[in-house]
């Protein structure tokens, strides 16, 4: 009888840890305002549930305001962070985004493409090659800068920072990371960061790879992510925030399978498509090129919609912005013409350092654009 009894008070007393967890539950998605006809998918929504014990561990809404819910058995604690780039809007699931990287340090970067970006208000990711710095090596030869380009300076990048700009790594001295041995490597992953946080960059937290061909290295990768949540590595003209859109079969972007085995896509492969390459395959055809642009920034809507949420997002790639129509450059009327047609089109620019991490779903998302709720076991 007593058995009886107990396991009747234990059934009970579960049931009303569910239906409270419940309540908490709909309380939340009612508190966000969601569309209770809308169902997400799991890149707004992620849930990790035992079938033993439920309780609600976490929750993280990040709309314009970051909450974090976290529960114990006799407790729950709000805490609210709020969004640390001001000019940010919430993003939401039928928002066109785009993503706009500048590498290998050069002048016109700030002097050219920086006033075209302020115009529309776009921040983009600038990722800075600490050997390239134009005063690293005044007086002297820049053994790393041997092709005479003009470089920034860390007043320059120091000056993107303050005006919002994203300030990223690419390494010390421009090498080839899959060349080098493994102290060479450290010294460019490693150091990089510890070189930019030293000129006063705020915790640079994506490393780009040098020509992209680092995907594959699990030497790469490993030292890639000792330092650093993100690597700019490989190139495609989408990303896909659940690694699961290429040809390659994945379901999440888990950086190993369960087999060990490295996996084609992750967050320390996230691809981009270089615009010198149009620039180069199409010989400075500025009418050709930008039709091409703008097949690759729509080509996300066959991803995305409303109902499926942000699936897939481009990611152009630049460097220098002049008229000279070198390997690396893109012409100037043609970045305006091109950042335009973005504004124009109702395109959201966000830079690299938005997208963030899910350890619970294994994918990424946007910053400002994830309801994500965990039920863990206690």
């Amino acid at each position: 009888m007593i058995s009886h009894a107990n396991s009747w008070l234990s059934i009970h007393a579960f049931s009303l840890r569910y239906i409270s967890n419940c309540i908490i539950f709909i309380f939340l998605l009612t508190s966000t305002q969601l569309n209770c006809n809308y169902v997400p998918s799991l890149n707004n929504i992620g849930l990790a549930i035992s079938q033993n014990n439920y309780e609600v561990k976490a929750v993280h809404i990040i709309h314009l305001y970051k909450t974090t819910l976290s529960t114990s058995r006799n407790a729950i604690k709000i805490d609210t962070i709020s969004n640390h780039h001001s000019n940010m809007s919430t993003i939401t699931n039928n928002d066109k985004l785009v993503i706009l990287t500048f590498g290998d340090t050069i002048k016109s970067q700030i002097t050219t493409a920086k006033p075209i970006l302020d115009q529309y208000g776009f921040k983009a990711s600038f990722f800075i090659t600490c050997g390239f710095v134009d005063d690293n090596y005044k007086g002297k030869h820049n053994i790393y800068n041997s092709n005479k380009k003009h470089r920034l300076s860390w007043n320059d990048i120091l000056q993107l920072q303050q005006d919002g700009q994203d300030i990223e790594s690419k390494g010390m001295t421009h090498r080839n990371l899959d060349q080098l041995a493994r102290k060479d490597l450290e010294f460019e992953v490693g150091g990089s960061k510890q070189c930019l946080e030293n000129h006063g960059i705020n915790s640079p937290n994506i490393f780009a790879v040098v020509h992209g061909n680092g995907w594959n290295n699990s030497t790469v990768i490993d030292m890639i992510s000792k330092y650093y949540g993100f690597a700019d590595n490989g190139f495609a003209d989408l990303i896909f925030l659940r690694c699961d859109g290429y040809s390659h079969k994945q379901t999440d972007c888990r950086t190993y399978d369960d087999g060990g085995n490295l996996t084609y896509a992750n967050r320390y492969s996230i691809r981009e498509q270089s615009h010198n390459s149009l620039d180069q395959i199409y010989l400075h055809n500025d009418t050709t090129i930008f039709q091409k642009f703008k097949e690759q920034v729509n080509s996300q809507t066959a991803y995305n919609s409303k109902e499926i949420g942000i699936y897939a997002i481009p990611i152009v790639a630049y460097h220098s912005i002049d008229d000279s129509k070198g390997r690396s450059s893109t012409d100037v009327n043609l970045f305006a013409s091109e950042m335009k047609y973005l504004h124009d089109n109702g395109f959201k620019v966000i830079p690299m350092s938005d997208l963030r991490y899910d350890q619970i779903t294994n994918y990424m998302y946007i910053r400002n654009n994830q309801l994500t709720i965990h039920l863990l076991p206690t």
